[in-house]
């Protein structure tokens, strides 16, 4: 009986830990262009321990994402690459996401958005907080 209820048990948590989960629903990265050139294209590329996500190139007025879940076994983290430019070039490289080690999280959503003087982030409150300027490469 105790091997048919882990069963059970793991059974539920696979489904649940699935992409269409309304239980555990999946953490969300979001990177919005906002800069004041139609013709400054934002790059994105995103790594983590287990996944390379590669360069995405987003056009002002429009935003990259995806969804992952927490690992179980080691710390979630996120590194990304932000760069613009036209002429000058300018890059920052941050962590957009890093795990709580204490629990798994789910359902967290983070906005990055990318403006003239910087990179702002939103909080649950949707209000935009500037995190990191433009270093020029």
């Amino acid at each position: 009986m105790n091997n048919l209820f882990v069963l059970v048990v793991v059974i539920a948590l696979s489904v649940g830990l699935n992409n269409g989960s309304l239980l555990f629903p999946k953490n969300q990265l979001y990177f919005r262009n906002s800069l004041s050139r139609n013709d400054d294209v934002l790059t994105v590329h995103c790594k983590s321990d287990d996944d390379d996500l590669g360069i995405h190139s987003v056009q002002r007025y429009y935003e990259y994402g995806f969804k992952f879940g927490d690992s179980l076994l080691h710390l979630t983290a996120f590194v990304c690459t932000l760069e613009h430019g036209v002429g000058p070039k300018y890059s920052v490289t941050f962590t957009a996401y890093l795990a709580n080690p204490f629990f798994i999280s789910t359902g967290v959503i983070k906005l990055w958005v990318a403006f003239d003087d910087g990179i702002y982030l939103t909080d649950e409150d949707h209000d935009l907080v500037k995190i990191y300027g433009w270093p020029k490469i």
